[in-house]
């Protein structure tokens, strides 16, 4: 009996990619645009897998998506053949055809302005055939729904379902304008927030109560203003006015202290660090590609003094 394989079964890696796409995300339309290809492209080519197998793996209604049973057990094998395809490549170094393709990012606007995104352009001119598209948004984001190969988030993790690595830590500081302290003078102590305007950080638990180190024990303190916003350069920006006191990562604020436009108070009362982290689906192992990107973000943040 001959072991030759019949070639014209074997599927091509576009044809894998966009089943794969389709049985993640249970939608063509999604599958399409984390592809970043037309729907009917993910639609021509799951047909063209399915016609070289000669077996129907997915199941397709004017409302659902779903895999047939023989389209589930082929989904888990194909998934294995990929990630054995992806180590076969890492193995051989960082050359330019061990980074391309398509990454999809999400992270906090101001992380990404400042760092994730010369992070991203800098391993972009390394290697000419990656491509990134990057949603900067403050607000956590469904990493799967969405078609996130990776959200790079700040602060406590909310989802089980999701795998995670911590890529740095980000300390904060209270700051204001020379202008302020010299209209309402300097806080002492935490205490004395209750007799200044506070700008308040509405994305965060507990927005008016800021937590402080007092003799090695963490202490809240509530506060007040007149400013609430759910954007850290609006903060920025009235405190650079001189409207208030407010409490911002120093990866925002180091540029304006090192100015002179702003003046940290407090510093002798810690404020909480939280950490930086990258989340991605635990459903599947994450690409080579976006390993890449993940590693060189940490890179970044740790050379940054993160």
């Amino acid at each position: 009996m001959s072991n030759k394989i019949d070639q014209s079964r074997r599927p091509g890696l576009e044809e894998l990619e966009a089943f794969l796409q389709v049985a993640d995300l249970g939608s063509f339309t999604k599958a399409a645009e984390r592809l970043g290809l037309s729907k009917s492209i993910v639609s021509r080519r799951v047909r063209a897998l399915e016609r070289r197998l000669g077996v129907l793996l997915v199941s397709r209604t004017t409302h659902a998506v779903s895999l047939t049973d023989l389209g589930i057990d082929f989904q888990s094998r194909a998934r294995k053949a990929i990630e054995d395809l992806d180590d076969a490549v890492d193995s051989v170094g960082t050359s330019a055809a061990a980074v391309r393709g398509l990454v999809r990012v999400s992270a906090p606007t101001n992380l990404g302005v400042l760092h994730v995104l010369p992070a991203l352009t800098d391993l972009m001119a390394q290697h000419a055939g990656l491509e990134i598209d990057v949603d900067l948004n403050d607000r956590y984001v469904d990493v799967v729904g969405g078609g996130f190969d990776l959200a790079i988030r700040i602060g406590d993790l909310k989802d089980s379902s999701l795998m995670s690595r911590r890529l740095g830590t980000i300390r904060r500081a209270v700051v204001c304008s020379p202008d302020y302290i010299g209209r309402m003078g300097q806080p002492s102590t935490p205490d004395d927030l209750a007799h200044h305007d506070c700008l308040t950080y509405t994305n965060m638990s507990a927005a008016d109560q800021w937590r402080f180190l007092v003799d090695g024990n963490w202490k809240a303190v509530r506060t007040r203003g007149r400013l609430r916003t759910n954007d850290g350069n609006a903060l920025l920006a009235a405190a650079l006015a001189g409207r208030g006191l407010v409490g911002l990562p120093t990866f925002i604020t180091d540029r304006d202290v090192d100015r002179g436009r702003l003046v940290r108070v407090l510093e002798n009362f810690a404020l909480p660090s939280v950490g930086v982290f990258a989340l991605f689906p635990s459903s599947a192992r994450l690409p080579g590609r976006a390993r890449a990107v993940m590693e060189h973000i940490r890179l970044h943040l740790q050379q940054s003094g993160f």
